[in-house]
């Protein structure tokens, strides 16, 4: 799927991550100085170790087990280039650290079983293992701790495995250590500010989803900081931007916390604002003596409602399906789009087919609400007279033509039948076309290249003002509300020339299915003598 995006990142190696700052104060461990000896100059040359699979390619390496890129095969940006999805001047993902005995595994050099591993249909599994074992002592005058990272993949998913194991011959290595996805996700869309808006860390606690985005910026300062950490069981934790995100989901221990983190820098280059955000996510897990080991997911991919609610631990709550009275309407529109799309490969299509479905299932209330505002015109002059017959006593005005009404079966508010019950339909589709990954990069014809964007040239917006002129002025006869004619389509062309251009599409198309839809009703309506 093609779609909007800044041009591809360049890798940059930066410090680890800083270690968890405790509130309370700690024992001091009797242990070596690990830090200085395991962050002195290694011999032992840093080795990339390439992994891909059908959705992705990824590179680790031997420094820390880390991952250092991560490319999806099937989304683009939109000047073209697969997405690279972790940020450039970095802290690499899957990082480990100790910090009650000031540990960080990104500088110690592992060993690995593979160069390189390469998953299809005919190898569907396979494994890549790095592994460090402490032959020279650093950690204590006792020799012989091990550390394993043994990652497992899988050809057609974007979720693999990562099993931690530590051999630590009842040495104290601190109450928890954290997993930890450092910088974040890369921006991909041209829109940057929008993609910005929707980066947040966010976790699972218990059945509630927490969400943290805000930085706390000195006066003054142009840097932001978030430095959040929260305790409890913690059934996963994620980093995401406005369409991808990274999730890390213990398997086999709960977690006992999860701590966010980030910065967000302000930055003006020729007098154009450039805003620059990064929000790490963590899990910590809780140690024990001698040995113990840990087993993770970890998704790093596309919001996708589908794929996400497979997985039956809370991730698709991460997609904006609008507010709990509007959700049903959104997976209603999603579902529909997502299986026309099936049969139909241009999405711009199946917004008109669903246009037409729409259409006709609301077509018994439009032929009640066109017969219902003919019959207002025909009960025009009856209304004016008693206006005129009752106009110094509005009181009574108002209970003869109330009692004009109920005798001729008319509804000044029939007009409204079709629109009231497609106002949470049309949020459901404003929503769907906002944050859904499907719409993204969506082509149409011509100028239409992404119907999750705005339409730049703003001829959808102007056809769907000129639709919406000429239906008001077939509708409305009333000269008190001719104003009527003429505002409203102002009105809306300010009002979705912002939207996407998908759901101007759908407004558009609608309003010329309504004027034809009108024309027949009224065509097969008999003409009738006005009431005296």
């Amino acid at each position: 799927t093609g779609g909007k995006g800044v041009a591809p990142p360049k890798k940059v190696e930066q410090a680890p991550i800083d270690t968890l700052a405790r509130q309370e104060k700690k024992e001091e461990v009797p242990l070596k100085p690990v830090g200085e000896i395991l962050l002195a100059p290694s011999s032992v040359p840093e080795k990339k170790v390439y992994v891909e699979n059908s959705f992705y390619k990824g590179v680790f390496s031997t420094k820390g087990g880390v991952l250092t890129s991560f490319i999806f095969k099937k989304y683009k940006y939109s000047q073209g280039g697969l997405i690279e999805i972790i940020p450039e001047d970095t802290i690499y993902p899957l990082n480990i650290s100790f910090p009650d005995i000031n540990l960080d595994l990104s500088q110690i050099d592992f060993a690995v079983d593979k160069d390189t591993l390469f998953l299809s249909k005919s190898h569907p599994v396979d494994s890549l293992t790095f592994s460090f074992s402490d032959e020279k002592g650093f950690f204590s005058d006792e020799k012989g701790i091990s550390i394993v990272k043994r990652f497992i993949f899988f050809e057609d998913k974007y979720d693999f495995q990562l099993q931690f194991e530590v051999s630590s011959k009842d040495k104290n290595l601190g109450r928890s250590y954290l997993l930890a996805w450092g910088s974040g996700v890369s921006p991909t869309e041209t829109n940057l500010p929008e993609d910005l808006g929707y980066f947040e860390a966010s976790s699972m606690m218990g059945a509630e989803v927490v969400k943290i985005k805000n930085f706390q910026q000195p006066k003054g300062s142009n840097i932001g900081k978030m430095e959040e950490f929260r305790s409890g069981e913690t059934k996963w934790v994620a980093t995401r931007s406005k369409y991808f995100f990274a999730s890390l989901v213990p398997l086999s221990n709960p977690a006992i916390g999860f701590k966010a983190e980030g910065t967000r820098e302000v930055k003006y280059i020729n007098d154009k604002k450039l805003e620059e955000k990064k929000i790490g996510v963590s899990l910590e897990m809780q140690t024990s003596r001698d040995i113990f080991q840990d087993k993770f997911m970890v998704y790093v991919g596309p919001i996708d409602y589908h794929i996400l609610k497979n997985y039956k631990i809370g991730l698709e709550n991460l997609v904006d399906l609008g507010w709990k009275i509007i959700k049903p309407f959104s997976l209603a529109v999603l579902w529909i789009f997502v299986n026309l799309h099936k049969v139909i490969p241009n999405y711009g299509l199946v917004i008109i087919v669903f246009t037409i479905l729409i259409k006709i299932l609301f077509h018994p209330l439009t032929h009640k609400s066109v017969t219902l505002a003919q019959k207002m015109q025909e009960l025009q002059p009856k209304i004016t007279a008693l206006k005129e017959k009752y106009k110094k006593d509005p009181q009574r005005m108002n209970q003869e033509i109330m009692k004009l009404y109920k005798e001729q079966g008319a509804n000044p508010l029939g007009g409204c039948l079709p629109l009231l019950p497609q106002m949470p339909l049309f949020y459901g589709l404003f929503v769907v076309f906002r944050s859904t990954i499907e719409l993204r990069g969506a082509k149409f014809i011509f100028w239409l290249s992404d119907l999750s964007q705005m339409d730049k040239y703003y001829i959808l917006p102007v056809i769907m003002a000129v639709t919406m002129f000429w239906q008001q002025k077939m509708t409305i006869k009333d000269p008190k509300q001719m104003a009527m004619v003429y505002l409203m389509p102002v009105l809306f062309f300010f009002l979705f020339k912002s939207f996407p251009a998908g759901l101007t599409l759908y407004w558009t198309f609608y309003n010329i299915l309504s004027l034809i839809e009108q024309y027949y009703i009224k065509s097969k309506m008999k003409p009738k003598v006005a009431i005296a």
